[in-house]
């Protein structure tokens, strides 16, 4: 039997990945050991592919985006801990923000994602914790391997996945971060990082960061880590539309974190709660609203890069 699986997102891509899947695997099949494939039918089920895949391959990688790895990650991890020590998480990235690859360095194209997957080393990385409330008003828990955040972040993503992604990654998430920077009113959210008194400010966006990307390439935490047990804080606070503006120059490039109105700072865990209705997204999607706690679990997870 392979130790290899792929999770495949068919609608990963606009689609395109399930469209062209017939090449795209004969690709594969020539660059990567002998695979077993799986589809996902529906929003979740990645997890529960990955969660019975654990346990009979080494490797459980997948083609989707980012969506895809936070669920192939929650079905690796279960109890704060990953399934077995010696699983390891492969990708290949076909989404609209592949934003988890860049702080790792895999490649975006087909050939040299799978070339990457093939013959890359294992890392070890921290992985993340979210408990926050559910859309149904339920305590809910969720894991993730490159960044949360909570306020404006999620009306973009929510904006992104309701959009038909036409015009391709990065355009779609510039777009959709305009119209949301020069709508959203921020929310008077209050933090405590590492059990430190809380703090209450007008928030615009916070984003609690293990990678260094979101929103199709915005270097939203420059300084982060993916294995220094650290989540980076980065908070921005409520703006002018003018400030906005400028602001909205220097997301991609990270040097927005240098603005007055943004504060950074690195924490292990983050207690977050706010009187109005604030949204919480995680890896593009979002998962439901405050209050909530992100926080580092005390086991690294094995991804291939």
């Amino acid at each position: 039997m392979p130790d290899l699986i792929l999770i495949v997102n068919p609608h990963s891509a606009n689609g395109s990945t399930g469209r062209r899947w017939p090449a795209i695997e004969d690709k594969l099949r020539s660059l990567l050991p002998p695979f077993d494939v799986a589809f996902t039918e529906r929003v979740g089920h990645a997890t529960a592919i990955a969660r019975e895949a654990a346990g009979r391959y080494g490797c459980v990688a997948l083609v989707g985006g980012d969506g895809t790895v936070n669920e192939v990650a929650n079905g690796l991890i279960a109890d704060d801990r990953p399934l077995r020590s010696d699983l390891a998480l492969g990708v290949i990235c076909r989404g609209t923000g592949s934003d988890f690859i860049r702080t790792l360095g895999i490649p975006r194209d087909l050939e040299g994602a799978a070339e990457r997957l093939a013959m890359g080393q294992m890392r070890e990385i921290d992985v993340g914790k979210i408990r926050f409330r559910s859309p149904d008003g339920s305590e809910a828990v969720r894991y993730f391997l490159n960044e949360a955040d909570i306020g404006m972040g999620a009306v973009v993503c929510d904006r992104v996945n309701r959009s038909s992604k036409r015009l391709g990654g990065r355009l779609s998430f510039l777009r959709a971060i305009l119209i949301t920077t020069l709508t959203y009113r921020g929310h008077l959210v209050t933090l405590s990082l590492d059990g430190a008194p809380a703090q209450q400010m007008l928030l615009g966006n916070a984003w609690f960061a293990n990678g260094q990307y979101s929103g199709g390439g915005i270097r939203m935490a420059p300084r982060a880590r993916l294995d220094d047990g650290l989540l980076d804080v980065v908070c921005m606070g409520d703006m002018s539309r003018l400030q906005k503006v400028f602001s909205f120059r220097k997301l991609r490039s990270g040097a927005f974190v240098d603005l007055p109105q943004v504060t950074y700072r690195t924490a292990r865990r983050i207690e977050a709660e706010s009187a109005a209705t604030v949204g919480i997204s995680t890896e593009g999607e979002v998962i439901g609203t405050l209050p909530a706690t992100f926080e580092l679990i005390g086991e690294r997870l094995k991804v291939i890069a």
